[in-house]
């Protein structure tokens, strides 16, 4: 029984790509193997909650620049001035109005670092803003 070439080519394609497919597989295996030993599901579970609550807060210094606040001002920055200005870049942004909801989000995120922060600082004081 005579294959054409072209099976021929398909089946050979076909043993090479079970070859890769097959030790990749083996190797992802016995490296899932091998950190279950070091410290189990629990650990990498733990590791990535981790990972996604750094991931969430954003840098002070990338806050202050996208809301426009020096490094200084911070200690003494009028609370309705940066609500003003949150305002302002917020609603500059809105989808409604031709603005990015990407952005949008990342100036709710710089208000919400700043926010922690200068509440940080006044527990440091044990004064108000």
């Amino acid at each position: 029984m005579a294959i054409g070439p072209l099976a021929r080519l398909i089946l050979q394609g076909a043993a090479v790509f079970t070859s890769v497919f097959g030790r990749a597989f083996l190797q992802a295996y016995q490296q899932a193997l091998v950190n279950a030993r070091k410290g189990g599901a629990h650990s990498a579970a733990a590791t990535a909650h981790t990972a996604v609550q750094r991931s969430n807060k954003m840098q002070l210094a990338e806050a202050r620049q996208v809301l426009n606040v020096e490094k200084g001002e911070l200690m003494e920055i009028d609370m309705k001035k940066l609500r003003e200005q949150y305002e302002r870049i917020f609603d500059a942004n809105d989808p409604k109005k031709g603005g990015s909801f990407y952005l949008q989000s990342k100036i709710f995120r710089a208000k919400e670092a700043l926010d922690m922060e200068i509440e940080d600082i006044t527990k440091g004081k044990g004064g108000s803003p």
